[in-house]
């Protein structure tokens, strides 16, 4: 497979038409709880997670029973090796017109990512990751603290949903050399990156708590096609 394989764009914009329903999605990044599972320590980071199967011909989702998320440490310098459990994605999020189009846009836009000749899957298997990265005065927040990596998948949706009272969170694209092939800050909400994770690797600068605020934060969504 040669060459990094991805395409920018913004949802809310190109798929959605900014729909009235953002509004109502991006609001279950409010109660996120924190990610018990950093080894580095960080207070950071809030998250929720769930596996679901995506029937491509039909639309219908069905969630996947996993006892955890587990990486490797090849994959996850820092928090790999370890099974770690999250709270699940709530179903509601799961029943909005929002999730339910973006999985209707994207899934077939694979094919686009793919080599010649790769068959698409009848069914998909999809990681859904919750993100909320806190920076304060007394911590900034790391989106992506194990450094340089890939997720393990095939590919990835990388799409924020807000950034408030922050500085930084600026993503790298890398191949699979680790010399940096694109740097793009996702600024506007909807603002994506959809990766063939497979051809190269990625990174995220910390975010610091902007001038005269006392916290901020940058969310985002996360859909892992394995």
């Amino acid at each position: 497979m040669d060459g990094l394989k991805f395409t920018l764009g913004n949802a809310r914009h190109d798929l959605l038409r900014d729909s009235g329903d953002w509004d109502k999605f991006s609001r279950f990044w409010e109660d996120l709880p924190r990610d018990p599972c950093m080894g580095d320590g960080g207070t950071y980071r809030r998250r929720k997670h769930s596996v679901i199967s995506y029937n491509v011909a039909d639309g219908t989702v069905a969630s996947v029973d996993q006892d955890g998320f587990l990486q490797s440490k090849e994959i996850n310098r820092l928090n790999g090796g370890i099974v770690r459990r999250f709270e699940p994605v709530d179903q509601a999020l799961l029943d909005t017109a929002v999730f339910r189009l973006l999985l209707a846009q994207f899934v077939p836009r694979i094919a686009e990512l793919a080599p010649a000749g790769e068959p698409s899957a009848p069914v998909r298997r999809i990681n859904i990751h919750q993100h909320r990265i806190v920076a304060t005065e007394r911590e900034a927040g790391k989106p992506t603290p194990e450094g340089i990596h890939r997720d393990g998948v095939e590919h990835i949706v990388m799409m924020l949903i807000a950034r408030k009272d922050v500085t930084g969170g600026v993503s790298t694209l890398h191949d699979n050399t680790e010399s940096p092939v694109l740097t793009h800050t996702l600024s506007d909400p909807g603002d994506y990156i959809f990766l063939d994770d497979r051809t190269g690797l990625h990174s995220v600068s910390p975010v610091r708590v902007a001038p005269g605020a006392v916290e901020g934060y940058r969310d985002m969504f996360f859909l892992e096609f394995c």
